[in-house]
C-alpha cells in the first residue's frame, strides 16, 4: 500500500471516530502531493446543508485528533481541507446507492453494459450486488463490481 493511501485510511478512521459526535458523516479522505504541497482533503456531510462554519468546526476537531494520534505517519507539513462533496458527489460505498435513490446519476463501468460504458439515468438503489438505474422507463442493472466511477448529476 502506498504511503498516501495509508495516511488517508488512518485519517478516515480518526475522522469516523471523532466527527459523528459533532453531527458529521465522513464521506471520503484523500491525501496527495499537489503542486502547492501535501494536501489532506476530508469530505463531510450532514442532514441539511454543509456551511463554511461546519467545515471550520470539523477541521478544528480533526486537526486536534490527528495531532495527538501517534499512528498517523505524517512527518512533514500539509494543508488540511474540509469540504462538502458537492452536488455532483462521487458515490464510493454501496450504502450511498441506496441513500441517493431517486437522484440522477452518471456511471462509468469497466465493462460494457448494454454496449455502453457510460450510463445515465435515475438511481433506483441496489438489488443484491447490482445498482439499479432507470433510463427513460428502462430498468438497467449494473453489477457493482464493474463500476469504475459514479457521480450524482443534476439538471438546471
Amino acid at each position: 500500500m502506498d504511503k498516501h493511501k495509508s495516511i488517508a485510511d488512518k485519517v478516515y478512521d480518526i475522522a469516523s471516530s471523532n466527527l459523528p459526535k459533532a453531527g458529521y458523516e465522513v464521506i471520503d479522505v484523500e491525501y496527495r502531493k499537489e503542486r502547492t504541497g501535501n494536501v489532506l482533503r476530508v469530505f463531510i456531510d450532514k442532514r441539511g446543508r454543509i456551511s463554511a462554519q461546519d467545515c471550520e468546526k470539523a477541521a478544528h476537531i480533526l486537526s486536534s485528533a490527528i495531532d495527538i494520534d501517534v499512528e498517523v505517519p505524517i512527518h512533514f507539513s500539509y494543508t488540511l481541507e474540509v469540504s462538502s462533496p458537492g452536488l455532483t458527489r462521487e458515490l464510493k460505498r454501496k450504502e450511498e446507492y441506496v441513500r441517493f435513490s431517486g437522484r440522477d446519476i452518471r456511471i462509468i463501468t469497466r465493462e460494457p453494459v448494454l454496449n455502453k460504458v457510460v450510463l445515465e439515468g435515475t438511481l433506483r438503489g441496489m438489488k443484491d450486488e447490482d445498482v439499479l438505474i432507470d433510463d427513460d422507463g428502462t430498468e438497467i442493472m449494473i453489477p457493482y463490481r464493474i463500476i469504475k466511477k459514479a457521480n450524482l448529476t443534476f439538471k438546471v
